[in-house]
């Protein structure tokens, strides 16, 4: 998000990822008293990052006899999210593909293998959070920075918001700043349709195809930050 100043002043599509970012500090042996604490450490950055793909949960209701109403939400459960003191403990297969994790995470050269997989996977084979479609992609892209900076500097004097601004907000960066995202982290990648115009393609068109394409690819991919 650094860098959208970069981005072209053309029309065309944009998506947002989250890259992982780990340091040698992350990584590297920390003595303690019950062993590496740096396994533990490393475990707590891995549940982060996979919390900001986290789909929010699934309100439901129905009916059931005699007109009487069911509702509540289903929350996705997932090996990875922070361990809470009154959930149930985790399926048989879960815990055992977890303690698979923690093993590979057992030595300082490991945990750097791990960093540097989960560094190059984003974009190639990560989702994207948010996918959208901009007459100038240079002016869409600081706006979304504008909308981080202004919803990041809210939730740090009202952090009791997060969790609905995480399901609410209005934008792409109040939502990504919920979840704890780092302005460092978040990364755009652009399809310049500006060289497409010509006298069979004109900006109407372009821009009818690239709305066109935009929903298509929701359907396919499902951002998960994206106007659900």
């Amino acid at each position: 998000m650094l860098d959208v100043d970069e981005a072209p002043e053309t029309p065309g599509l944009y998506a947002w990822y989250a890259s992982f970012r780990a340091s040698p500090h992350d990584w590297k042996t920390q003595p303690g008293p019950h062993g590496d604490q740096a396994i533990e450490g490393f475990l707590r950055l891995l549940r982060r990052y996979a919390g900001y793909y986290e789909p929010l949960p699934i309100a439901l209701r129905g009916r059931g006899s005699y007109g009487a109403l069911w509702e509540g939400d289903l929350e996705l459960d997932t090996p990875l999210r922070q361990p809470d003191e009154e959930a149930d403990a985790l399926p048989a297969e879960e815990d055992k593909r977890l303690a698979i994790l923690m093993d590979s995470l057992d030595s300082e050269e490991r945990r750097r293998v791990m960093a540097t997989i989960l560094e190059m996977a984003s974009p190639v084979f990560s989702s994207p959070l948010y996918i959208g479609v901009a007459e100038n992609l240079r002016e869409r892209l600081r706006t979304h920075r504008r909308d981080f900076t202004k919803a990041y500097e809210w939730l740090r004097e009202h952090p009791e918001d997060a969790t609905a601004v995480r399901a609410k907000g209005k934008t792409f960066g109040a939502r990504a700043a919920a979840r704890n995202m780092t302005m460092r982290q978040l990364e755009a990648w652009v399809i310049d349709l500006g060289d497409q115009e010509d006298d069979a393609v004109t900006v109407k068109h372009l821009r009818h195809t690239a709305q066109s394409a935009e929903w298509l690819l929701h359907r396919l991919y499902a951002p998960i930050l994206g106007r659900q």
